[in-house]
C-alpha cells in the first residue's frame, strides 16, 4: 500500500513546477522563463511556486540537476532516415549542461562541484563515483556509436576508440560552457562536434 506523507507531496509538487519549467525551456531553449510563467504552466499560483522554490535560482539549479540526472535519449540514434553525423552530433549535444541555465548559474556553483571531486578535501568515494560516470558515458557513446557501425558508417572495432575521442570533445566543450572567459557560441561549439564526429565517421555525412 502506497503511504502518502506530507514529504510525498511536497517531492510530487516540486517534480510538477520543475517539469513545467523543463517544458517551458524545451519550447523556447534560449528563454529564462519567469515566476509566473512557470506557475501559469504548472496550474499554480506564484506564492505557491514561490514557497516550494523561494527565488528563481533554486527553481534553476533544480531544473538544472534534474537535466543532468535523466539520461540521454537514444531515439536520434536509431532513425536510419537521417544521416549518421547529423544523428550523433545531435545525441552528444545532449551531454553537455543546458546552455540556458548555465548562464544563470554563478561559476560558484560549479568551482564547488568540481572542488569536491578534485579539490584537497575530497573523498576517494566521490572521485570514484566521478569516473565511473564518465565511464557510463562513454559506454554509452560506444553504444551509439556500435549502432552507426551496423549502418556501416563506423569502422568496426573502432567504438571504444572513437567514444574516448568524442567523450574528450564532450568533456572541453563542457568545460567551456561553465568557465565564464572560455564559452564559445552555439555555432563555435556545433563546428567543433561536427569535426569531432566527422573524424570517427568514414566520411559519410
Amino acid at each position: 500500500m502506497l503511504v502518502v506523507t506530507e514529504r510525498t507531496t511536497v517531492d510530487t509538487r516540486r517534480d510538477q513546477i520543475v517539469e513545467a519549467a523543463r517544458r517551458l525551456l524545451a519550447a523556447d531553449p534560449e528563454s529564462s522563463p519567469t515566476v509566473r510563467a512557470v506557475a501559469l504552466e504548472a496550474g499554480i499560483g506564484a506564492s505557491t511556486l514561490r514557497h516550494y522554490f523561494p527565488t528563481q535560482r533554486a527553481l534553476r539549479e533544480a531544473v538544472l540537476d534534474r537535466a543532468l540526472e535523466e539520461p540521454p535519449s537514444e531515439l536520434a540514434i536509431r532513425d536510419s532516415s537521417r544521416p549518421p553525423a547529423e544523428r550523433l552530433t545531435e545525441c552528444l549535444l545532449q551531454l553537455l549542461p543546458p546552455q540556458a541555465l548555465v548562464e544563470e548559474l554563478p561559476f560558484s556553483r560549479w568551482a564547488e562541484a568540481l572542488a569536491a571531486v578534485f579539490g584537497p578535501d575530497a573523498t576517494a568515494e566521490s572521485r570514484l563515483a566521478w569516473a565511473a560516470n564518465g565511464a557510463q558515458l562513454r559506454r554509452r557513446v560506444a553504444g551509439w556509436l556500435a549502432v552507426l557501425a551496423e549502418e556501416g558508417a563506423v569502422a568496426p572495432g573502432s567504438e571504444e576508440r572513437s567514444a574516448r575521442l568524442l567523450m574528450t570533445v564532450v568533456d572541453g566543450l563542457a568545460t567551456s560552457r561553465i568557465l565564464p572567459v572560455a564559452r564559445h557560441d552555439a555555432a563555435e561549439e556545433l563546428q567543433v562536434l561536427d569535426d569531432a564526429v566527422a573524424a570517427v565517421l568514414r566520411g559519410r555525412r
